[in-house]
């Protein structure tokens, strides 16, 4: 009866969709605070390059967490 109902192939879908999407989200905002880490200790150790590339890493993981975000948010008010 519930099979009729319910369409396990596109469940199925929204379910590995909805996963990989939150481990990606996840895994990003880690990049994120780990290369924000990184940027005290190479500017602690006077590596400046090294510093300045560790917050262009964070600055591009923040911005792409932050449109994903704010697209998830469009996407849910409008639907």
């Amino acid at each position: 009866m519930t099979a009729a109902i319910i369409d396990t192939a596109t469940l199925a879908k929204v379910v590995v969709y909805s996963l990989l999407a939150g481990v990606g989200i996840s895994v990003l905002f880690a990049v994120g605070v780990s290369s924000a880490a990184s940027v005290a200790d190479a500017l602690r150790d006077r590596r400046t390059a090294a510093g300045a590339a560790w917050v262009v890493v964070f600055v591009l993981s923040a911005v792409v967490v932050l449109g994903i975000v704010v697209l998830g948010i469009v996407v849910m008010s409008t639907k």
